[in-house]
């Protein structure tokens, strides 16, 4: 019974999952695609003319902030790796790092428990 709720659980994500990539990006598409439309039963409306070059300014837009995302992750991850590659130049045959060999001093000490009296003992009982 738990298992068949957990395969139907499984299918039920992955089938939202594939439903969700399928409509990615859709709405910009669909609403280009249905401006042109119109504007071909009615060129004369300039709403449909504003409409059009809007759709096509925004999809230059788009593109071109996705160019510029995709050039920012590039560069981040070659800065990642340098800084992995700088970090791994630091370390010495011990595995530990050059700036801990630098601060190598003696930590605080703790102060000692004051010991104890030993239990005293009570006549009676």
């Amino acid at each position: 019974m738990i298992k068949m709720s957990h395969i139907v659980t499984a299918l039920l994500l992955a089938s939202v999952a594939v439903a969700h990539a399928e409509t990615t990006n859709q709405p910009a598409a669909q609403g280009a695609a249905s401006v042109d439309k119109n504007l071909s039963k009615n060129p004369d409306n300039k709403g449909l003319q504003n409409a059009a070059e809007k759709t096509k300014e925004n999809e230059a837009k788009n593109a071109a902030k996705h160019d510029d995302t995709d050039k920012k992750d590039a560069d981040k991850k070659s800065d990642e790796a340098k800084h992995k590659k700088d970090k791994d130049d630091k370390k010495d045959k011990d595995g530990k790092k050059e700036h801990m060999e630098k601060h190598d001093h003696d930590k605080a000490e703790h102060h000692e428990k004051a010991e104890r009296p030993a239990k005293v003992e009570r006549p009676g009982k």
